[in-house]
């Protein structure tokens, strides 16, 4: 996995670069959430005063957006490619989503911010989406890549309904991207450092694994994210769905 420096506005690696939400944009985001939406959004994370902070945040970002972009990759040629970003929150891969695809979907409970990013940004690929319109809406087998950024361990009782679903979406060459949180002490020491008071999820990232799994899921690849062993706050892993 390549390593990022933050530099600006713009994380850089050695192919693109992944543009970050400006900082005044996300000051406007956090202005029209709730607290606790604000908070599992990641927005204080975005803007901390601490540059470790602000790096570790903007560094799961840049794993899953080069993870994205490998997998484009190794597209063929010919035929549409759908996106579909569950639990997009502010829509920070929208950007990176729509240089790849044909049509991105952004899906959340909570729509504001990401309504305003795409007003912001003239995102026209972008259809952003509840749940219950995304099920209703999204034919089956017709999702090139599903990416659940940190989203599932929020799910306590529709985690198996969900992947479900996500298994019915994807193309038989589809991939299931995810970034999950770990929950190590490490992890919960940078959730006090960042400000969070309240917690908000049921799962941590070896039993989602697990879960994925159960659910036909078959990893393909996982980078632990910054490093290895006790230093590990993020998953981010990369799956084929079960009608591969």
């Amino acid at each position: 996995m390549q390593e990022a420096a933050a530099v600006g506005c713009l994380i850089v690696t050695r192919g693109r670069l992944l543009r970050r939400i400006p900082a005044p944009l996300l000051h406007r985001m956090a202005a029209e959430l709730p607290a606790d939406e604000r908070d599992e959004m990641a927005i204080p994370s975005y803007l901390h005063r601490n540059p470790a902070l602000r790096w570790m945040a903007w560094r799961r970002v840049q794993a899953l957006a080069d993870r994205l972009r490998g997998t484009a990759e190794g597209w063929s040629r010919g035929g549409e490619r759908h996106i579909v970003d569950f639990g997009c929150g502010t829509g920070v891969l929208f950007e990176e989503a729509s240089r790849i695809a044909d049509r991105v979907i952004g899906v959340d409970t909570v729509l504001g911010a990401a309504r305003l990013l795409v007003r912001e940004l003239g995102l026209t690929k972008v259809t952003l989406l509840g749940p219950d319109d995304a099920a209703a809406r999204i034919a089956a087998a017709s999702v090139d890549v599903v990416i659940a950024g940190e989203v599932l361990e929020h799910l306590e009782e529709d985690l198996g309904g969900t992947l479900a679903r996500f298994a019915s979406w994807l193309k038989p060459s589809g991939r299931l991207l995810v970034s999950l949180p770990t929950e190590s002490r490490l992890y919960r020491l940078g959730r006090r450092l960042a400000g969070f008071h309240g917690h908000y999820h049921h799962h941590d990232a070896a039993a989602l694994d697990a879960a994925i799994a159960r659910a036909g899921f078959r990893r393909l690849w996982l980078d632990k994210l910054p490093a290895g062993g006790p230093l590990t706050i993020y998953w981010v892993a990369g799956y084929a769905p079960p009608s591969s």
